[in-house]
């Protein structure tokens, strides 16, 4: 491929992506259809079908587009700063209808889900683990404590209150979370 056909590829998988985007904040996954965003995008379905094989691979990309550059830690700030940026943003994340997408197709799709896991939300859970062993270096946190469990705790409410109670996680909510998992752990001074 010359560097043009690549060029514009991109754009057109761009213009995809934004179909959906423009598609989800109009109406529910279940009424989202391949046409509907073909017509959008203006490409033809087979054009869509070339890059991905069904719709829920759409909203995973589409997901992945929005949130490129949104969960990036700074591993200057404290673990517990990081921690309530990161569940903030991820809170708005899903709330918005594309994350709220996501959701329904996490829960419908388990392959699909897996994949997701392992393509976008693992290496993110790695560059926490990282921040972990930053913190315990820095003599934040003890290094004797189950991490694993801990990340699930805190990851854990903001999908429930999203998913059951169609709720927003606020900013008091998050840092009270943060708060109450992160006191096992912080280093007595």
């Amino acid at each position: 491929m010359t560097e043009v056909e690549v060029e514009k590829t991109s754009r057109r998988k761009q213009c995809i992506l934004k179909a959906v985007t423009a598609a989800l904040e109009e109406d529910d996954y279940s009424h989202l259809t391949v046409e509907d965003i073909a017509a959008r995008a203006g490409v033809g379905k087979s054009t869509i079908y070339r890059w991905w094989k069904h719709k829920s691979d759409l909203v995973f990309d589409a997901f992945k587009a929005q949130t490129a550059s949104v969960f990036e830690l700074d591993f200057e700030q404290s673990l517990e700063l990081n921690l309530n940026q990161q569940l903030l943003k991820l809170a708005h994340a899903l709330n918005h209808p594309v994350g709220r997408a996501l959701l329904v197709v996490m829960a419908e799709h388990r392959e699909a889900a897996g994949e997701f896991f392992k393509q976008y939300l693992l290496p993110r859970r790695e560059q926490t683990r990282k921040l972990i062993q930053i913190a315990i270096k820095r003599h934040e946190i003890i290094a004797d404590y189950p991490f694993e469990l801990m990340l699930d705790a805190l990851y854990g409410p903001i999908h429930y209150q999203i998913i059951f109670f169609n709720r927003m996680p606020d900013e008091t909510y998050i840092q009270s979370l943060v708060h109450l998992l992160m006191q096992p752990v912080l280093v007595q001074k």
